[in-house]
């Protein structure tokens, strides 16, 4: 016989395979770095958890949110790429309040980890007082930096940077948008915290407004103030749940 005939091993076979566990974790490693990029760079999706935004946006609605507009942010650190453009009158956009607590660095770098295995129903973010919460909210810009603001009967008065007359927010936004401003509370003072009067402030450079569309029930910019740009994390672009309501908010 010429040559020879090679020999199926079985056993031989299953020693250079891939153990099962492993296969399962090589999926979930590219499935962990696919997300990272796309949510870093690209979109995040995200669900509204309270009525502040109403009637614009509910509970339970999802939302995908853009980091390209405003330019992405570079992982794991404060930095971020440059952006499209900066944020306009009326964009809706997702932001991490100034009250939670700054995580550490080990917690920063096990966010999106986290994110990732909790479908970002759970956050490493804290309050002040160490309870666990949601690290972004979306709000509206009403102010952008160099505006003087008033708020009254829960309508913002802006007067922009180089002019002398106060204009409503709803006239000067490009972006048409209805408020709520029902208070269901009895006794309310119009001194009180989210209420529809507040005094007048001048934002400096690289501040912006923010406040919540449904006015009596939303924390936003009138009780914690006016945010740096490192803390808005992208623009809500597209409106993806409930089915009845899929397109632009």
């Amino acid at each position: 016989m010429i040559g020879s005939v090679e020999r199926y091993s079985p056993a031989a076979h299953r020693r250079g395979a891939a153990p099962p566990w492993w296969r399962v974790l090589r999926v979930l490693l590219i499935a962990l770095v696919l997300y990272l990029v796309v949510t870093r760079f690209l979109v995040s999706t995200y669900r509204i958890e309270s009525v502040s935004m109403e009637p614009a946006l509910s509970p339970a609605d999802r939302v995908i949110v853009s980091e390209i507009p405003y330019g992405p942010r570079v992982p794991f650190s404060s930095l971020r790429l440059p952006g499209q453009a900066a944020p306009a009158r009326g964009d809706l956009v997702a932001v991490q309040p100034p009250f939670l607590n700054e995580p550490s660095l080990i917690a920063r770098i096990l966010e999106p980890v986290f994110g990732f295995a909790t479908l970002q129903r759970l956050s490493f973010h804290r309050d002040l007082y160490g309870g666990r919460v949601s690290s972004y909210m979306v709000k509206r810009v009403v102010g952008l930096p160099g505006d003087t603001l008033r708020l009254s009967n829960f309508t913002l008065m802006v007067k922009p940077r180089g002019s002398s007359a106060f204009v409503s927010e709803l006239d000067l936004s490009p972006v048409r948008y209805a408020l709520s401003a029902a208070l269901d509370a009895r006794g309310w003072q119009p001194t009180f915290p989210f209420s529809g009067n507040s005094p007048e402030i001048t934002l400096g450079d690289e501040q912006y407004f923010v406040l919540g569309d449904n006015r009596a029930q939303s924390s936003d910019s009138r009780s914690w103030g006016p945010l740096r740009m490192d803390r808005i994390v992208g623009k809500v672009v597209y409106r993806y749940w409930p089915p009845g309501s899929i397109g632009a908010p």
